[in-house]
């Protein structure tokens, strides 16, 4: 297994874990979170859409919990064969945070 797959793999367990909080109620993403998640639902999932999202972030995302899953998927998502599984589960929690109950 290499280091990027690796790095795959533990992203793709933090961010269903995420999800997982998030729909038990253990996790409540702030409103600043939420229009990060809007935004990147919007988009085309590559690196390069990944960085420039992440580089205009309010204070409070960076605070919280889904800045830790989002920051390291720019580089993993630079590897093709890595990136689509992490875009995949990225996508289901970005998909899941912009889903109003």
């Amino acid at each position: 297994m290499t280091t990027t797959s690796a790095l795959g793999q533990a992203l793709c367990r933090d961010a269903a874990v995420l999800l997982e909080s998030y729909r038990a109620g253990a996790w409540v993403p702030d409103p600043a979170e939420r229009d990060l998640a809007e935004g990147l639902a919007r988009g085309r999932w590559d690196a390069h859409f990944l960085r420039a999202a992440l580089r205009e972030v309010a204070p409070e995302v960076r605070a919280g919990r889904l800045i830790d899953v989002l920051a390291p998927a720019a580089d993993i998502l630079d590897q093709a064969a890595a990136g689509e599984d992490v875009v995949l589960q990225l996508r289901v929690l970005v998909d899941a945070l912009t889903t109003w109950p």
